[in-house]
Formats: C-alpha cells, sequence, structure tokens
C-alpha cells in the first residue's frame, strides 16, 4: 500500500461529460441514442508500440472487453484534441480539465469543444484528466481511473477514444476523450455489468485522496480500496454488497447510487451504483457480490478478482 504522502501526491483528476444537440446522464447512458450490442473488434491502433498511448489504450480496452464493456477505437481526431489539451496544460503550467480564451495553445474552453475543432462530429464526448507521479507508467494511470467511481466515462458506451500522455507540471499526465459519433449508437451489453469482474487482475488495492472524493469521505487519510462499480438499466438498484477476502468479509465505506445513499457528487446514480470498500490488500483475490433489481428483475453478481502490487 502507498503511504500518505505517496497518495497525496498521486491524484489531480477530474470528469467532463458534454453534448451536441442533447443532453447526457453523468450517471449512465440513458439520455443516450439508440444502444447495440458491444463491439468485439476494432482496427489496430497506430500509437507507437512502446509508447505511453499504446499502454493506456492496451490496458484500458484489455478491462473494458474483460468485463463486457466493449472496445474502443482509435480515432485520430480525438488524439488530436486530447494532444492540444495537453500541450494547452504544458504551455500555461496547468492541470485543469477546462482551457481559458487567450492563454497560450487555447483549442476549447471544454473537451466538446476540443473535439468539435479536431473535426469530430459528435453526439457526446467525455474526459479524464490524470496526473500521476513521474516514476508512475501509463498502466498505471488507467488502473488509477478505474479505481475511482468518479471516473466512469472510461466505461461507459462510447465507440472511440484519443490519448496523450507525457509530463506536465507536477508529474505524468494521461488525457483521455472519449467519443460518440454523429449517428453512431451506444455500446450496451443489455445486462448488468461490474467493474472489476470475473478473472480482473492488477487493480489497485488501495487509492485516495481524489479531489472528487474529498466531500465522500473526510478524515487526515481518504483511503478506500478499489470500488465495485455496477452498471445497468436506468432503473437499476443495488440493494447489497459485500467482499470477502482470505481474513472475512471487508468493510463497505459506503454504496451510492438509485435506492441507496445519495452520491453527493452525482456520479452513481441513473443505472450506475458504486460499491466503496475500505483499503485492499496487495496481491490478494477477493470475492465480491452484488445483488438488487435490473430492468424490472431481480439480479446477483459473485465473481473474484484480485488486486496488484500497488
Amino acid at each position: 500500500m502507498k503511504s500518505k504522502n505517496e497518495l497525496l501526491a498521486v491524484l489531480v483528476a477530474g470528469v467532463t461529460l458534454t453534448a451536441c444537440g442533447g443532453a447526457w446522464g453523468n450517471g449512465g447512458d440513458t439520455l443516450a441514442p439508440a444502444a447495440s450490442a458491444i463491439v468485439t473488434s476494432v482496427p489496430a491502433a497506430t500509437y507507437e508500440a512502446t509508447s505511453g498511448e499504446a499502454l493506456a489504450y492496451e490496458t484500458l480496452n484489455a478491462e473494458r472487453s474483460r468485463c463486457g464493456f466493449g472496445l474502443l477505437a482509435q480515432d485520430i481526431r480525438l488524439d488530436q484534441a486530447a494532444i492540444g489539451h495537453l500541450d494547452y496544460l504544458v504551455q500555461n503550467n496547468a492541470v485543469d480539465d477546462f482551457q481559458r480564451p487567450g492563454n497560450a495553445r487555447f483549442t476549447g474552453v471544454n473537451s466538446g469543444n476540443r473535439a468539435v475543432a479536431a473535426g469530430y462530429d459528435h453526439r457526446q464526448v467525455g474526459e479524464t484528466l490524470l496526473t500521476v507521479p513521474f516514476y508512475e507508467n501509463a498502466e498505471y494511470a488507467v488502473r488509477f481511473i478505474l479505481s475511482s467511481p468518479h471516473a466512469l466515462v472510461a466505461l461507459h458506451g462510447l465507440r472511440d477514444v484519443g490519448l496523450a500522455w507525457g509530463p506536465t507540471a507536477v508529474g505524468r499526465t494521461l488525457e483521455m476523450v472519449f467519443g460518440l459519433a454523429e449517428n453512431a449508437e451506444f455500446q450496451d451489453a443489455g445486462k448488468v455489468l461490474t467493474y472489476p469482474c470475473e478473472g480482473s487482475a492488477g487493480v489497485l488495492a488501495a487509492t485516495g485522496r481524489e479531489d472528487l472524493l474529498i466531500s465522500l469521505f473526510t478524515g487526515p487519510d481518504v483511503i478506500w480500496g478499489q470500488p465495485i462499480l455496477v452498471k445497468g438499466a436506468s432503473d437499476l438498484r443495488v440493494a447489497a454488497a459485500s467482499i470477502t477476502g482470505p481474513g472475512g468479509p471487508v468493510a463497505i465505506k459506503a454504496i451510492y447510487g438509485d435506492g441507496q445513499t445519495t452520491d453527493p457528487e452525482g456520479q452513481c446514480k441513473a443505472g450506475v451504483a458504486c460499491a466503496i470498500p475500505v483499503a485492499l490488500a496487495t496481491n490478494t483475490t477477493y470475492t465480491a457480490t452484488v445483488s438488487g433489481t435490473n430492468a424490472g428483475a431481480e439480479f446477483t453478481s459473485t465473481f473474484s478478482f484480485r488486486t496488484g502490487a500497488q
């Protein structure tokens, strides 16, 4: 587990979700265009094989595919939007989702504006921006994003992605821009999905100090274990969630979602629920069970996952 000082340095992150021609539900895809089956095959990405962008892309798609969320296709226009925003951050010594008109290398106030400027005609665009210490790599950045209930855009039913990875003022930054093209349909498995899921390995045992969760858990050490992120239909209700490890049951800090505690940040709702445990042990296998109702029917999902060395 990372020390308090390391955790304090790890994350400056944010998520923005913007839409052209319609609203976006932050907690789910219920306001999206018609859905279609998940994507199981995409063209090979053109990122340099040894680059951070390639590592991030491969890691994210592997995690999405394993858990049934579908693959994302590289889109060079979204790459351009991501690279432009990373360049803006470097030039202005900033770490922020938004840009200020008049500043050097300005390409658009938000991710939607920047996608349009890069030529991406979209229904929806989402973004995650994560800064990690210089000694961490892009795989760690993706896993950190997936350890936060407020980076759920990385698991939504969008179809395209653009990436940029590089040094900024306070560490290495991963900018991911997700998109759904104007006439495209959402990916939707048509059933309850979780992250992690059966067979997930290398998930982070403990993370903390994300600005978006400070309001949820207060105290000198804001640390939690890998959340169980649950995604279903718009009427999803998680009634119970549990995690068991070699030492027995793991305490759950909170379950956020419709029918449970209201998420103060407004992310875990409308088809999404988040069960957030205390810190987990590294290199350990856990079994999780979530149950409730989805699309008018009862469900129970039990699966095992394994934490990594961090």
